[in-house]
């Protein structure tokens, strides 16, 4: 009876507990190693980079990359707090591809963390963008859908992602004080950038 007790409150404690994106919060900072702005999420290990932005695809209708650092790492924050940000997946929204929060494809305007250039394969992007981050052995992937969605354990990129030691550089963690200006684009940095 005691091992029974015992299991019970050990499955009610585990079951309570938040995931690693739950308890994480999403920032648009100026990389201090890249000086491109980025989405980190503030884990419990330090400040991990999730997407760097230098694309000026979307600029022509006004988002620039730091404008873009700041509204996904909001909508990352907004679904983390959420307990929506468990998995990332892909998918269609109005036609353009997109990176959700979900499984298999789901995406919607609820859940849409940001949109993809036309004509880009989401799922080869989504799947180049968190196996490189990560700079881990094996992909992070969970699943692949007969739609060609793809699905990302975002937890298990948190916990295995490199920390960024020098994080945010100081005063950009808001996202307020984000240059203007455009960034370069880096040689050689090892990482996906959007």
């Amino acid at each position: 009876m005691l091992t029974a007790g015992a299991v019970a409150i050990a499955a009610t404690v585990t079951l309570q507990q938040p995931s690693q994106a739950q308890s994480t919060q999403f920032v648009c900072g100026m990389s201090s190693t890249t000086g491109l702005p980025t989405t980190f999420a503030l884990t419990s290990k330090g400040p991990v980079p999730v997407v760097r932005w230098y694309a000026e695809y979307f600029s022509g209708s006004g988002y620039t990359p730091e404008r873009r650092c700041q509204e996904v790492s909001s909508r990352f924050d907004n679904l983390s707090r959420q307990g929506q940000l468990g998995f990332i997946t892909t998918g269609y929204v109005n036609g353009q591809p997109v990176v959700c929060a979900g499984q298999g494809g789901g995406c919607n305007s609820s859940n849409l963390l940001f949109t993809l250039k036309s004509g880009t394969d989401a799922a080869a992007a989504v799947q180049q963008l968190f196996d490189i981050r990560a700079g881990v052995g094996g992909p992070l992937y969970e699943s692949s859908g007969d739609d060609g969605a793809i699905t990302i354990d975002l937890n298990n990129f948190l916990d295995n992602a490199a920390v960024d030691p020098n994080g945010p550089s100081e005063g950009s963690a808001s996202g307020t004080n984000v240059p203007t200006s455009e960034p370069s684009q880096p040689s050689g940095s090892g990482g996906s950038v959007w």
